[in-house]
């Protein structure tokens, strides 16, 4: 069965590859971008009929409330007449890596913050009347890429500079944003859950990361593919396995 996704972040990194692993599978995938038009990878891809691009900064409040001001909803509108079935909010931003946990600034913390976890649940609100829309006979699935850095059980102790703690602490809020989102639309036949893709080779990751974005992202679509309302509010790892957070 084809699906349409909604994926934000889409124009490098995890957001490319998810653009292209999930349109490859014939599916109809709705991207997001700041800039979608600087990504030459990804308007290779877009075609008009099954993979479309849309200009969205996940900060700016008119792009966010899609209903209302209705920027982007009339095209989505357009692309997914009957509504869609997926959304994958990948979004996301590190932060400073070279701020100590004993000298991060407050605007730092906000900065990721709005970022990872508002806008997260900003664009969730405002995609639902498109989830809702394909009704209650088939599940509806939210991902949002999470981290096991942001696992509190699963937290070195042997991290005593902890440079990228705004980032740990964003990635923990965004786990609890995900179960009550999951708690919330349980009863709609949602699977709303948090993914772990690991550390991947890509612009945040780094090179030194010893995971490729193919591997990583055709991991996590294995897991997306097979999740069941059981697992709704976990954070997942790329292998299936929950994590404990």
């Amino acid at each position: 069965m084809t699906c349409t996704y909604v994926i934000t972040g889409a124009s490098r990194g995890l957001g490319f590859e998810f653009i292209k692993q999930v349109s490859a599978q014939g599916h109809t995938v709705i991207s997001l971008a700041r800039n979608p038009d600087a990504s030459e990878n990804l308007q290779k891809l877009v075609d008009s009929k099954k993979v479309f691009a849309f200009k969205l900064d996940v900060l700016n409040k008119e792009s966010i409330k899609l209903q209302k001001k209705k920027l982007i909803y009339t095209h989505v509108n357009e692309a997914a007449s009957e509504g869609i079935d997926c959304l994958i909010n990948n979004a996301g931003i590190i932060g400073d890596r070279e701020c100590d946990i004993l000298n991060t600034p407050g605007e730092e913390y906000l900065e990721v913050f709005n970022t990872n976890v508002v806008a997260v649940s900003n664009i969730t609100q405002a995609f639902l009347p498109l989830l809702r829309k394909r009704g209650q006979e088939r599940p509806k699935k939210v991902l949002n890429i999470s981290s096991l850095l942001g696992s509190i059980s699963s937290f070195s102790p042997w991290r005593p500079d902890c440079t990228d703690a705004t980032y740990l602490v964003s990635k923990c809020a965004l786990d609890m944003l995900t179960k009550i989102f999951s708690n919330k639309l349980a009863c709609e036949n949602f699977i709303v859950y948090a993914a772990n893709p690991g550390w991947v080779k890509t612009d945040m990751g780094g090179e030194e990361a010893p995971i490729e974005a193919c591997d990583s992202i055709s991991d996590m679509l294995k897991v997306f593919d097979n999740v069941s309302a059981e697992q709704s509010g976990a954070l997942i790892d790329s292998d299936g396995q929950i994590i404990s957070w």
